[in-house]
């Protein structure tokens, strides 16, 4: 309940609690990516006979969130991390199941340990740049 609590008091309206408020077991944080200056998509549109220039390129300034939705076993943090899945409506699913092997990398990395505010801090500040799409 102590890690529900705080990470209400962190994340506010950004948190959504599912189930009992007494025996939270599972809860959903709605991320929302940092995006820096100067991030521009391009795409290529089909050839149109009097449109030569289908080329059209586009300034990115928000992101749908991304939604991570975890469950907590009774072993967390101890032996077991969250289960998780993420709701990214801007990426494939070849995207997403990176940035999921990149939380269960961060879980390795400090087993054992509260993760989930570890987790929000790099969905937040690194998932562009760590997909590639950050301008560089």
């Amino acid at each position: 309940i102590s890690t529900i609590l705080a990470l209400e008091a962190i994340y506010g309206d950004n948190l959504d609690i599912f189930g009992e408020k007494s025996v939270p077991r599972s809860f959903q944080i709605y991320v929302h990516c940092e995006i820096p200056d100067g991030i521009s998509v391009s795409t290529e549109l089909q050839s149109v006979d009097d449109c030569p220039d289908n080329q059209f390129t586009f300034s990115v300034k928000h992101l749908a969130p991304i939604s991570l939705t975890c469950l907590m076993p009774p072993s967390y943090p101890s032996h077991h991390p969250p289960y998780f899945s993420l709701g990214v409506q801007w990426l494939d699913s070849v995207k997403v199941s990176t940035l999921c092997h990149m939380l269960d990398s961060i879980w390795a990395q400090q087993s054992g340990q509260e993760v989930i505010f570890e987790w929000v801090q790099w969905l937040q500040s690194s998932t562009l740049s760590h997909l590639g799409f950050d301008g560089g």
